[in-house]
C-alpha cells in the first residue's frame, strides 16, 4: 500500500512549523562581515593567488617560445648528466 501526500508549504513556513530557529538575520549579519573582511584585505591576497596559478603556466610558455625559436638546447634536456669522479 502507497500513500502520497502533496503539501504546498512554504520554506518560512515548515521552517516554523518543524521549530526551527529563524536564521536569515544571522545569516545577513555574517555575509556582511564577510563582505567588510574581503573589502578591507584589499587585492593582495587575491594577487598572491593569481601569482602562484600562473607561474608555471607562464614557464610553459617560455619554454615552448625557447623551443619553437631554437634556442633550447636539446642536449641538456635528453642526455643524462655524466658524474664527475675527483
Amino acid at each position: 500500500m502507497n500513500i502520497t501526500v502533496n503539501v504546498d508549504i512554504t520554506p518560512e513556513e515548515l521552517r516554523r512549523f518543524m521549530g526551527l530557529p529563524d536564521v536569515q538575520g544571522l545569516q545577513e549579519e555574517m555575509l556582511k562581515m564577510a563582505q567588510k573582511q574581503l573589502t578591507e584585505s584589499g587585492q593582495t591576497a587575491f594577487n598572491d593567488i593569481l601569482a602562484g596559478a600562473v607561474q608555471p603556466m607562464m614557464a610553459y610558455q617560455d619554454w615552448l617560445q625557447r623551443m619553437m625559436l631554437g634556442s633550447l638546447n636539446t642536449d641538456d634536456v635528453t642526455k643524462p648528466k655524466k658524474k664527475t669522479s675527483k
